[in-house]
């Protein structure tokens, strides 16, 4: 019996049509498990599927094309010779230009055209020279398109794995900034493979592929069918596919084709993610779009930033603007202090008991803030332990494209305050390696006389990709620091209380807690393994301040505790999009229980201000020249103000707190003021103008500064 066959347009819709409902399962899948409970299919979501499709339609239209141009049975004559031998290859390096060009053109399609010229001029000489050759003439013809095909559909399907895991890692879509996490592959893939499931994955990949490929194969082995005799209808047939490619590719009836630009007019964030592509997003926000600093801009907002800080608007030997000043300190204890730097693996201050959490995941860290200085306000301007440890250390924001200053040569050579503390003995625990984010070379460059402890040094065993516990890494700093005969730095980096939230076996005493979901997610938890994991981190302060209190050291030491970074996993506030607080408002207090009494501080803070805050209060007077000031200084108590930025977003949005105010700046410009405590956002620019004018004027200086002073911080003489 012979086995009808398609027609040509027929087969590569029915191929179409099956990819977008294979996409729009895995949208259903994404909204599904990422969704707000309760939150049912409203106007909003479905519009957010709505537009999601349109995606979808394009990407498939994409990979469409070169079948509908190319893809033929072959006259049927005798093939030999070189056309014979050259028509394979011929017709796979057509493919690949044409692969290679869809990558350039998302990224930029000026610098694609000239690979369009290419993959036309190979199109037409396929057409024209190997007239015989197609899928019924040639099995290296069919072999070709299967292998294209399948290629084509192991790697969409894999971006939408990958991008299912960056959100539920960072609740943002797969983008071009996540390459950062290449540049340490071997981490990243340990990271992956302890807290996903790759095995289950890739059991679906290869099931997939197998349909994919069983259904290539039963749809093409015989041929197409025959085209239409009639010229007429021929034409006809080939206007209509080529028009309704090129109108799902556009995807509106507009001047302007569909930008994915158009799903952040969601009011809410996650519609705008699940309207997203992640194939097609990620491919469009590839290129490096951070291109130095405006020298313009910079001069131009000189005299903000100086007003802020309340310096004369200065500029250094080269004629170049700067903000170089000496701090002079306002001491609030005597002597010379160790320090002790606690930094929190991404701990959001919702999530925490001096937050107010009902759940009172973190007690222990409560007791430290009642009994210690607790800023209240306090804020880091992005979401990456990196660019958090860049700010916090140099005094500047890391607004650096997808490389991150820490791993950029360029930008090794840096002043931090801490190298005005020549006679303190300096120590970094690290639980991993130093090599993460290149994070040995920021460190060790611009601090000298830094003993660096990380994996491989420690007697505690290894428990995930993080390395040590946080608990045993605590331990092991306490036996460490209580050597020291001399004033001390220590610095201590957790990061249990990240993917895949390890609870170590070894430590008996730490229980885990079962608290029903419904109840975890209304405070702002996914999952007991979160929860657990917020906890361990609470349980590892406490193990190690009850050694601590006992040791020699405590009575005269500093310490500081603060979060890298919060985290938009979990929270329940939709407000300001990716801007939400719930990754900028982090706890951050002083503990010195025989040196500093207690009180909170009001003043909104950044971690730019930790070291000039702490080195102050200490009696260490210093020079800076970038974003950071005293946070206990009367003259900063109204007007301070934090930067915010989106890491993951580009190009970014930004913002800027200040009081009860939240200036968020889109995009294109547009500046809109918010009230902070107001439970639904509501645009104050317009009654408040000078405010946000004021605000907007601040926030770009920030920006601009931030890019400066990125390769304008040099080590500095620590002599007023």
């Amino acid at each position: 019996m012979t086995r009808k066959t398609a027609a040509k347009s027929t087969a590569l819709l029915a191929l179409g049509l099956a990819l977008l409902v294979l996409l729009t399962l895995f949208r259903l899948a994404f909204l599904q498990h990422f969704h707000s409970p309760g939150e049912g299919l409203t106007a909003e979501v479905r519009h957010a599927l709505y537009l999601g499709l349109k995606f979808d339609a394009r990407w498939v239209a994409i990979l469409l094309v070169p079948g509908w141009l190319l893809l033929k049975n072959g006259t049927g004559g005798n093939v030999s010779g070189w056309r014979d031998r050259l028509a394979t290859p011929w017709l796979a390096l057509t493919l690949a230009v044409y692969a290679v060009m869809v990558v350039i053109a998302m990224v930029n399609d000026i610098k694609a055209r000239p690979w369009l010229l290419v993959f036309l001029t190979l199109s037409g000489c396929y057409r024209g020279l190997f007239k015989a050759h197609g899928l019924q003439t040639s099995r290296g013809a069919l072999r070709t398109w299967l292998t294209f095909a399948l290629l084509a559909f192991a790697a969409t399907v894999l971006v939408y794995f990958f991008d299912f895991g960056t959100f539920a890692y960072i609740h943002t879509r797969l983008n071009g900034t996540m390459l950062m996490f290449l540049q340490n592959a071997s981490l990243s893939l340990q990271m992956i493979w302890q807290s996903y499931p790759v095995v289950w994955l890739t059991v679906l990949l290869l099931v997939l592929l197998a349909l994919a490929l069983g259904g290539l194969a039963a749809l093409f082995r015989g041929g197409l069918a025959a085209v239409p005799e009639h010229r007429s209808r021929r034409a006809l047939a080939r206007v209509l596919v080529s028009v309704f490619l090129l109108a799902c590719m556009w995807g509106k009836w507009s001047r302007y084709p569909l930008r994915w630009g158009e799903a952040f007019e969601a009011r809410n964030g996650f519609h705008a993610q699940l309207a997203l592509n992640p194939v097609l997003f990620f491919l469009e926000n590839l290129e490096e779009m951070d291109e130095g600093f405006d020298l313009a801009a910079v001069k131009a907002s000189h005299a903000v930033l100086a007003e802020h800080f309340g310096i004369p608007a200065a500029f250094d030997a080269q004629g170049n603007p700067t903000l170089k000043r000496h701090i002079q300190a306002r001491p609030l204890v005597s002597g010379r202090p160790n320090l002790v730097f606690i930094q929190l693996e991404s701990l959001a201050a919702f999530k925490t008991s001096p937050g107010g959490n009902a759940l009172d995941p973190t007690p222990f860290l409560g007791s430290l803030a009642k009994n210690g200085i607790y800023f209240e306000h306090f804020n880091v301007v992005m979401e990456n332990t990196s660019r958090s440890m860049f700010a916090t250390l140099f005094g500047t924001p890391d607004v650096s494209s997808v490389q991150n200053a820490t791993r950029n040569p360029l930008m090794v050579n840096q002043h931090t305050p801490l190298s005005a503390l020549t006679d303190y003995e300096k120590d970094y625990f690290l639980g991993g390696s130093a090599n993460w984010a290149q994070i040995r070379a920021a460190l060790k460059n611009n601090l000298k006389d830094l003993h660096l402890h990380e994996e491989g040094e420690f007697k505690s065993p290894v428990v995930d990709v993080w390395g040590i516990s946080d608990v045993d890494l605590l331990q092991e700093a306490h036996e460490v620091l209580a050597t020291r005969k001399t004033p001390f730095l220590a610095y201590v980096q957790t990061s249990g209380n990240h993917p895949p939230f390890t609870l170590p076996k070894h430590h008996a005493d730490f229980h885990p807690a079962t608290v029903d979901t419904a109840r975890l997610k209304a405070n702002g938890f996914e999952g007991p393994a979160e929860f657990n994991a917020v906890r361990l981190m609470d349980h590892a302060l406490e193990r190690y301040f009850e050694k601590a209190r006992k040791s020699a050291y405590f009575a005269n030491t500093i310490f500081v505790l603060w979060a890298d970074h919060g985290i938009p996993r979990g929270s329940t506030d939709p407000r300001f999009g990716d801007l939400t607080l719930a990754i900028h408002h982090i706890p951050f207090l002083l503990y010195a229980p025989a040196l500093l009494p207690p009180r909170r501080v009001s003043t909104v803070g950044s971690q730019t201000d930790i070291l000039p805050t702490v080195l102050s209060l200490m009696g260490q007077s210093f020079w800076t020249q970038t974003l950071g000031h005293d946070l206990l200084d009367p003259r900063f108590a109204v007007d301070s103000a934090a930067f915010t930025f989106t890491t993951f977003r580009r190009p970014p949005r930004t913002g800027l707190l200040q009081g009860d105010r939240y200036l968020n700046v889109e995009t294109d410009g547009r500046a809109k003021l918010f009230d902070v405590q107001a439970r639904t956002p509501v645009d104050l620019s317009g009654q408040e103008q000078a405010r946000a004018q004021h605000m907007t004027a601040l926030a770009r200086a920030y920006l601009v500064w931030s890019h400066y002073l990125l390769s304008h911080n040099p080590p500095l003489q620590e002599q007023p």
